[in-house]
């Protein structure tokens, strides 16, 4: 899953998925709160769980932060079975501390996104 305002950024990161992992689909989310009604609705099946979560940090009305602390409230399989990946272009120190240091975050990934980027990952 990709969680991404830009739509530019949305079609790099997931043109670089479908390159990584071949056989998996990439689901596309404008929005943190998009993605977290999709997490909500399909909580429950395991199967329509994203294993891999692509969260950019910088986006309107619910950041990546605020979409992590959303995240936690979540069950511990759900957890599991999501990783997350945050991609961003921030150079704030204390934002990127936050991210390394956050429970939920396997890799935290500067922009511009490069082809090798989810190779150790997926």
């Amino acid at each position: 899953m990709v969680v991404d305002d830009n739509l530019i950024d949305q079609m790099i990161t997931a043109h670089v998925l479908k390159n990584v992992n071949t056989n998996g689909e990439v689901i596309v989310m404008e929005s943190a709160m998009k993605a977290l009604e999709y997490l909500y609705e399909n909580q429950n099946n395991p199967l329509a769980m994203p294993s891999l979560i692509v969260l950019d940090l910088d986006m309107p009305e619910l950041n990546g932060l605020g979409f992590l602390r959303k995240f936690e409230k979540f069950s511990r399989e759900v957890k599991s079975i999501c990783r997350i990946v945050v991609l961003t272009a921030s150079e704030i120190q204390a934002d990127i501390e936050h991210i390394q240091a956050h429970p939920n975050v396997s890799k935290l990934i500067l922009k511009p996104l490069d082809k090798n980027a989810f190779a150790p990952i997926i």
